[in-house]
């Protein structure tokens, strides 16, 4: 048997043409609630060469691009960061999301981060009940757009 590579890497501005070809091939109502930013490849290309200290990490099983998480929100000034994911719905229910989300935890520990925050559609009910079973607490709403807002204390 044949055992798969599943790589979890920084993506870089070489990854924004196939980043956005994924996001904008994707089904429509996957991933209707994920919209951190266009998803066209001049403004991911952008973004990753704009960013500082916000971090963007692409998941790769055997060299493809499956997946990607971000951390962002450093780059604006804040302290918190927002925590954002997206799973090629082809590799959803794998436990992907989930390993997203450890290994966040364990960058954000890993440089003293003590809270991490995400936004959640009300209506995506499979999000928000993975991210309640991760320790994540309901502390507002978004006024711009009704998204929940989540925190999550993070000890060492």
């Amino acid at each position: 048997m044949k055992i798969n590579s599943l790589e979890i890497k920084e993506l870089i501005s070489d990854h924004a043409s196939v980043l956005s070809r994924k996001l904008r091939e994707e089904n429509r109502n996957y991933i209707q609630h994920f919209i951190p930013f266009d998803f066209s490849e001049t403004t991911i290309k952008d973004i990753l060469n704009k960013k500082k200290a916000d971090k963007f990490f692409g998941l790769f099983l055997n060299k493809e691009l499956i997946g990607f998480y971000m951390l962002r929100g450093f780059d604006q000034g804040y302290d918190i960061p927002s925590y954002g994911v997206w799973i090629s719905s082809n590799y959803a229910n794998k436990g992907l999301s989930k390993l997203t989300l450890y290994h966040a935890f364990s960058v954000c520990k890993l440089n003293n981060i003590k809270t991490l925050m995400l936004k959640v559609h009300p209506e995506n009910t499979i999000a928000k009940e993975v991210y309640e079973k991760f320790g994540f607490i309901k502390v507002g709403i978004d006024e711009k757009n009704g998204h929940l807002i989540y925190h999550k204390k993070l000890t060492n």
